[in-house]
């Protein structure tokens, strides 16, 4: 049992600074000259960081499904409070359909 406490908290210190070098790596991608790759870089930057994310919230004992729940439901509030990215883009609309 001590074992599998130890490893777990291991586990999410891993997972804590995988998250922060994923941040990194997309801010860094951010600043980058625009061009195909960038886009590509951006792309699997954003799938990376949020794999992390998920997994770094199981390993603390919060469920998938919760988390896109709750995603889903604070979307709905942007939306309905007019977030300004909402009013002028849509974005949030967008993404909540996509999931």
């Amino acid at each position: 049992m001590e074992i599998d406490i130890a490893n777990n908290i291991k586990t999410v210190e891993l997972l804590k600074v995988e998250l922060l070098q994923k941040v990194t790596d997309l801010f860094g991608d951010i600043s980058a000259e625009t061009d195909c790759e960038t886009l590509t870089n951006l792309t699997e930057d954003t799938a990376c960081l949020l794999n992390v994310a998920y997994v770094l919230a199981f390993r603390l004992g919060v469920d998938f499904d919760d988390i896109n729940d709750v995603m889903k439901q604070k979307l709905k509030s942007e939306i309905d409070s007019e977030h300004f990215i909402e009013r002028r883009y849509g974005d949030l609309s967008k993404l909540l359909k996509s999931l």
